[in-house]
């Protein structure tokens, strides 16, 4: 996966591939294990996906009984599996392409729309049953998520980020933000469906 990741698909050989896995380079043993390339590549998107399920969802911890706790937890699981699956995703970036239709598929659900499921129904369940008029959830998750993969990529391509904020900062931030968002959400649907 690095090396699709650096290189690109198109550029990196079954001989550098090889030569990466321990085996002569050029010398077709890749061939014992694997059809070519892609086939190389749909067990390496497998693979590093099964290694990201086996993390575990911080989801399943929760409720915490403090949103504030709650948030704070989903922010560092995140920023971890972020890192976890940074060559991943450099690669889907850089060379979508070439990913199967099939595999890209299974990526999507994998790696976006299972996980933006999970915090949706989350993010709903600390709004209420009735979400208030103008509290899309689906929105507020892709952004509440969406900031912490933003704030990574910065990381991972410059080594920094404005005022050189650490992740303690940022999460510190994010909660406070995820929090006000969540708790007048709330408050708003609430008022306008009182129980």
């Amino acid at each position: 996966m690095e090396l699709f990741a650096a290189n690109g698909y198109e550029a990196t050989s079954i001989g550098a591939i090889e030569k990466a896995a321990g085996l002569a380079p050029r010398s077709g043993a890749l061939y014992q294990y694997f059809s070519g390339k892609e086939h190389l590549l749909a067990a390496a998107v497998e693979r590093k996906v099964a290694s990201l399920d086996e993390l575990g969802s911080a989801l399943e911890m929760l409720p915490l009984g403090d949103l504030r706790a709650e948030l704070t937890l989903l922010a560092r699981w995140n920023l971890r599996s972020l890192k976890e699956r940074d060559a991943l995703t450099r690669f889907v970036l850089r060379d979508a392409q070439h990913i199967p239709p099939k595999l890209r598929q299974r990526l999507y659900e994998r790696l976006v729309e299972r996980p933006y499921g999970q915090v949706a129904a989350w993010v709903s369940s600390r709004i209420g049953d009735a979400p208030a008029e103008g509290a899309d959830v689906y929105a507020v998750s892709l952004v509440l998520v969406e900031s912490m993969a933003a704030y990574n990529t910065l990381r991972a391509a410059f080594g920094r980020v404005p005022d050189d904020v650490d992740e303690e900062r940022f999460v510190d931030a994010w909660v406070a933000l995820a929090g006000d968002a969540i708790e007048r959400a709330s408050e708003a649907a609430s008022t306008k469906h009182p129980g």
